[in-house]
């Protein structure tokens, strides 16, 4: 088990075709990824993560200017994801590439709310 899920289940999210995951590797050592679903016209950002000893240096830039590159190659005119309440550098890391907040989901992460964020592509 990893966290909370069964190999099996980490296999056939792996193996969806309408999820796609994408790797950073610096010198050989994973530093993040991002995991997004693209279906024109949107796309949806689920995850995104820096480990933690590499955090402060540019990787979430990278990681969401490719993601960017792949939403605009993909003829999408709208991003949508969900990010928790608490996770403040998550929230400024969005708002800093024109995210907005367009609704919530009450307790969604326990006693935090879910913030819901969307950033319309012109």
């Amino acid at each position: 088990l990893i966290g909370n899920a069964s190999f099996d289940s980490i296999k056939k999210t792996l193996e969806s075709e309408t999820l796609s995951y994408y790797v950073l590797i610096d010198e050989k050592e994973i530093v993040g990824f991002f995991e997004c679903s693209i279906i024109a016209p949107e796309a949806e950002l689920f995850d995104i993560a820096i480990k933690k000893d590499k955090q402060g240096n540019g990787y979430s830039k990278i990681l969401m200017d490719y993601f960017l590159n792949l939403v605009k190659e993909n003829s999408c005119d709208t991003i949508l994801l969900e990010v928790n309440s608490i996770n403040n550098k998550a929230i400024k890391l969005y708002e800093k590439y024109g995210f907005v907040c367009y609704g919530t989901r009450k307790n969604y992460y326990g006693n935090n709310d879910a913030i819901l964020m969307k950033l319309d592509i012109i």
